[in-house]
């Protein structure tokens, strides 16, 4: 079923990829919701994104942290890489 658009919660198993100097990481949220297990790593953002939605399927989300250190993240529709 999904979540409603625009939830903007990142729940457990959801992707996360986050700017990190020259690259961006890819991480899965553990069930701490605070936490994440390392996938992976790219030096292209749309890569990142790419590898991200897969890893994520059709049951997870992928959020993206643009700017190292904000804690500012939006939500990242996976249908602009398909």
């Amino acid at each position: 079923m999904g979540r409603p658009r625009g939830d903007r919660n990142i729940l457990k198993g959801d992707i996360v990829v986050t700017a990190v100097g020259v690259h961006y990481v890819i991480g899965r949220v553990k069930a701490d919701g605070k936490t994440q297990e390392f996938l992976g790593a790219q030096q292209r953002r749309a890569e990142a994104l790419e590898q991200a939605c897969a890893l994520a399927g059709v049951n997870h989300r992928v959020f993206l942290y643009p700017n190292p250190g904000s804690s500012h993240y939006r939500p990242f529709d996976c249908a602009e890489v398909s």
